[in-house]
């Protein structure tokens, strides 16, 4: 994800791509707000890399919950559908260790785009401070092309959730992909930009549930016992 994911990632056609990347390109462009909700803020901007003029976004949204609800969404492959937008498959195909994850995406079309896919390799820690910061970035080639789709290449993305008062969590995604093909901007950008908006009002909205809310194994959450293996480790880390 898984983002993914896990995605897992955990954790994303052309467009939804977008949910699980991010840049690290020098940029050329202010960033301007695309759209703002309660508790959620999204901005855009182009980057310059070689040629082309990537579309950049990042997000901000805040949730009630526990940290690990991140992880355990992103690593809910089977219900991906129900946050991704326009995703047709969410596959684990490796996990190295348990802060590591390759992982399938693959996305329906919408017009004007073709089916898009993306292996992607995802890595998360959580700082001392109990932030969870997950970075994701492009293994295509690490698994086989599927005959009529464009894989999705050259991202990055960088996931940070820091713990709030009151049991909340602010969420920042910040991410950037070359979708491929031979769409114009002018057509293309509207359709990421608003299929990354109705993925990450919809990450806010299932996030929350309650299955997802206990803690997962190599997360230290506030209300924990510092005295904990996990807890503890977090102290011993540069």
């Amino acid at each position: 994800m898984f983002n993914w994911i896990p995605g897992v990632l955990q954790f994303f056609s052309g467009c939804c791509v977008l949910l699980i990347l991010q840049g690290n390109a020098v940029a050329d462009e202010h960033w301007r707000v695309y759209k703002t909700d309660a508790d959620i803020s999204m901005q855009q901007r182009h980057l310059q890399q070689g040629r082309k003029k990537l579309l950049q976004v990042k997000i901000q949204l805040d949730y009630q919950g526990s940290v690990s609800a991140f992880l355990h969404l992103l690593n809910d492959t089977n219900n991906a559908a129900l946050w991704l937008h326009n995703v047709a498959q969410v596959k684990l195909l490796a996990k190295p260790s348990l802060t590591e994850d390759l992982v399938y995406t693959g996305f329906s079309a919408p017009w004007p785009l073709t089916e898009r896919e993306l292996v992607s390799c995802s890595q998360w820690q959580q700082r001392a401070d109990l932030t969870l910061i997950m970075e994701v970035w492009d293994c295509a080639d690490l698994h086989p092309e599927n005959p009529g789709k464009l894989r999705l290449r050259d991202f990055s993305a960088r996931w940070v959730l820091s713990p709030l008062p009151g049991n909340k969590v602010r969420l920042q995604y910040t991410g950037i992909a070359d979708a491929g093909g031979q769409v114009p901007r002018f057509l293309s950008d509207p359709v990421a930009l608003s299929s990354s908006w109705k993925s990450f009002k919809a990450l806010q909205q299932q996030i929350v549930a309650a299955p997802y809310q206990h803690a997962h194994q190599g997360i230290c959450e506030p209300q924990h016992d510092k005295n904990t293996a996990v807890c503890a480790a977090l102290t011993e880390r540069p």
